[in-house]
């Protein structure tokens, strides 16, 4: 390690200790203000700004700009591509979308000097989006399908799945209805391969609602319920909610209504399980609108009245009242009109038609020319009523024309799709007769196949006789511990006789005293009582003898907390061996009362629940 590393490992592990109650970000600023290598800076200042973009700081920006000069300057261009990005996110986020394209050209220049196709690939994504934001939409389609291939050679695929779902909805705005759904339907496979089951559903959806605009009703409702089976797997109980009401938007449009109500009360059941105050007001207010549109259709105007007051209600805890404002127009002017309250119906369908342009709907538009045309004609003014029925009769003739012209071209794909089936059957049938001129790489296939299996053969025979000499080496194993055991058998017989010989001598003793008297015999029981029957040698003989026989016992009490004193641990020895209270009474050369206190202290110790046994308690535990 050169002197400068060593005083930033030095720098770094010293404000660590002294900035203990500083933030990460903090400490990093004050070993960056002491750091004076380049490199070094460098690696602190992409450390800096990772932690800033997370917890979105106010000083980001600059420090980005910091990052990104150096690297340039270190000759780092990955990186300073790599963070780029963030600095042309937060232009975009700012509502900048010319200085967020600038910064990404400027960074664009060094394309040559990259070392990594991600790096331009990230650059394209936003840049993309910045055009996007700037209605500029032949540009935006143009790099989010650029960036996606770059992404797919690079191997990245979450990237490349996000530009071509982003692709997808570009091509939906410019109506190239094909385009659109190839890039919304690539986009669901690369979810699906990595396992964002949320992102697939949202590229699902988003096809749903193309077939839908393009009156594939049953072709988004297939796909809907695709979305459905994947939010209930992942649980999401909001999504749930949604793509209920939007599967009965879809029966609606089939004029099966009653289906269309079976999922708007799914959707509602679904609610216990929301947490999210604002999806809970968001599914309320669809849910709410979608049963006002049932009920206007069955003519109930009670129904459908209760209903749209419960979504005018509910959308102001949407976050986006206008929005759901917006949606909730067309059926209020319908619940008006079927109520005879011409005026106000009138009012909201001029609201809609002023709207035209903001309302991504078509059919909504639509129907309120169509709606407005005839509350005119009841109103006797037939003039109006003739211009909006024009309106009403172009704008459906063009729609029209363009569904035709998407359904045209969806099914010449779908042929197409086939006829290149057939093409491919058929080469393939042609691979298949060329495959007889190729006996002889068969042959030499089978000889690579015999070979193969001679290496395994000789692989198992291996295998064979190194599992023979590990039999023969437990066989070993297992006669050394039975000897061990025997030994330890042999000693602890051996160290219970003892007991017994002392007892006896014991014995002897006290019927000395009495017949000798205290006085004579006080040496004798001196010498007696000086005697140990375990003493430190023979404790250290047996433990070893024990240790053979039961290598881990002791090893594995202390490893789960227990800390055995060496009486405790002789005591749990004797234990281990099934001696009974006066067998270990005599080996231990102490009354069988203090083999009693000894396991009644231990017991406590340990917290040994009453009736069970020390020695299965601890080796439980």
């Amino acid at each position: 390690m050169n002197k400068n590393n060593f005083l930033l490992v030095i720098t770094i592990a010293l404000n660590c200790f002294l900035g203990f109650s500083q933030t990460k970000i903090d400490s990093l600023q004050v070993v960056l203000a002491k750091t004076k290598v380049e490199k070094d800076r460098l690696t602190i200042l992409d450390d800096l700004a990772k932690e800033m973009i997370r917890s979105n700081h106010p000083k980001q920006f600059q420090y980005l700009n910091d990052l990104v000069n150096l690297a340039k300057k270190l000759g780092d261009y990955d990186l300073a591509a790599s963070r780029t990005r963030f600095i042309a996110q937060k232009y975009i986020y700012g509502g900048d979308q010319d200085s967020a394209i600038y910064v990404i050209e400027e960074m664009l220049k060094f394309k040559p000097k990259f070392t990594k196709k991600k790096s331009e690939a990230h650059l394209l994504l936003k840049r993309g989006g910045a055009y996007f934001n700037k209605e500029l939409l032949n540009k935006a389609v143009k790099d989010y399908d650029h960036s996606a291939d770059l992404f797919l050679e690079s191997g990245d695929s979450i990237f490349a799945a996000d530009a071509r779902f982003f692709a997808g909805q570009v091509y939906t705005n410019l109506k190239d209805f094909l385009l659109a759904i190839d890039r919304l339907e690539e986009s669901y496979l690369l979810y699906d391969k990595l396992g964002d089951q949320r992102y697939a559903s949202y590229s699902l959806s988003e096809l749903a609602s193309l077939y839908g605009r393009n009156k594939f009703f049953k072709k988004a409702i297939e796909e809907r319920k695709k979305v459905l089976e994947q939010q209930k797997q992942i649980r999401d109980h909001s999504g749930v909610g949604i793509t209920c009401i939007q599967l009965a938007s879809n029966y609606q449009s089939l004029k099966e209504i009653e289906t269309a109500k079976k999922y708007i009360d799914s959707a509602f059941i679904r609610l216990d399980s929301v947490t999210h105050k604002i999806h809970i007001a968001r599914i309320k207010t669809h849910g709410a609108a979608a049963y006002a549109d049932y009920y206007l259709e069955k003519n109930d105007l009670k129904n459908a009245k209760k209903y749209l007051s419960i979504a005018d209600k509910e959308k102001e805890f949407t976050g986006a009242p206008e929005y759901y404002n917006t949606i909730l127009l067309l059926p209020r002017a319908s619940f008006y009109s079927k109520s005879k309250k011409y005026a106000k119906s009138e009012e909201i369908l001029k609201t809609i038609l002023s709207k035209k342009s903001k309302i991504n709907d078509v059919n909504t538009y639509l129907e309120a020319e169509k709606e407005i045309a005839e509350l005119y004609a009841l109103k006797g003014a037939y003039e109006k009523s003739h211009i909006h029925t024009t309106k009403y009769l172009k704008a459906k003739d063009s729609l029209d024309n363009e569904i035709k012209t998407n359904t045209f071209l969806f099914y010449q794909s779908q042929f197409e799709t086939e006829r290149k089936d057939n093409e491919i059957y058929k080469k393939e049938s042609e691979i298949a007769l060329l495959e007889k001129d190729k006996q002889l790489a068969k042959s030499k296939r089978n000889v690579l196949w015999m070979l193969l299996l001679f290496v395994v053969i000789l692989s198992v025979i291996i295998s064979s006789v190194i599992w023979k000499q590990g039999k023969l080496k437990r066989a070993a194993l297992a006669a050394k511990i039975e000897k061990n055991k025997a030994e330890l058998e042999a000693y602890t017989k051996q160290l219970l006789e003892r007991s017994k010989a002392q007892e006896v001598l014991t014995s002897e003793i006290e019927k000395l005293k009495d017949e000798l008297g205290a006085h004579q015999s006080s040496e004798k029981l001196k010498d007696l009582t000086a005697i140990k029957i375990l003493t430190n040698e023979d404790w250290y003989d047996f433990k070893e003898k024990f240790r053979r026989v039961y290598p881990n016992f002791f090893a594995s009490i202390k490893n789960k907390g227990f800390q055995l004193t060496k009486a405790e641990e002789r005591l749990i020895a004797m234990e281990k061996l099934y001696l009974d209270t006066q067998e270990i009474a005599r080996m231990l050369a102490i009354s069988q009362d203090s083999v009693s206190r000894s396991r009644l202290r231990l017991r406590k110790k340990i917290n040994a629940p009453k009736g069970s046994s020390l020695l299965e308690y601890l080796e439980a535990s």
